[in-house]
């Protein structure tokens, strides 16, 4: 949550950089409709989303790409382990971690 908050407080930077628009609510619009990661980053500060903490499953043939620590989790835990996940308005789950590094890379270019 942290970094998404200071992800979002950069987007306010970049804003104070730009010379195209005075409105900052139109320039963050702008960013959002750009990237769909970032649209989400803005509605998790928001509050419009959440993040969760849970278990999801780990299918047999994916082991081999487990780090030791996730594997050795994985079997005690029924082939489970813990992700942080983005809960959408529609009530889907996204993994957190890709959402994030997708929109720091966006603002990056931006």
């Amino acid at each position: 949550m942290l970094v998404c908050g200071l992800a979002d407080a950069y987007a306010d930077r970049l804003f104070g950089v730009q010379s195209g628009t005075d409105d900052i609510l139109a320039f963050r619009g702008g960013l959002a409709a750009r990237s769909e990661a970032l649209a989400r980053v803005f509605a998790l500060v928001r509050g419009e989303l959440r993040l969760v903490t849970e278990a999801v499953e780990v299918p047999l043939s994916d082991y081999g790409q487990l780090k030791v620590e996730d594997f050795m989790v994985s079997l005690y835990n029924d082939h489970t382990v813990q992700r942080v996940r983005l809960v959408l308005a529609d009530g889907t789950r996204v993994l957190a971690h890709p959402v994030v590094g997708e929109a720091i890379g966006f603002l990056r270019s931006a």
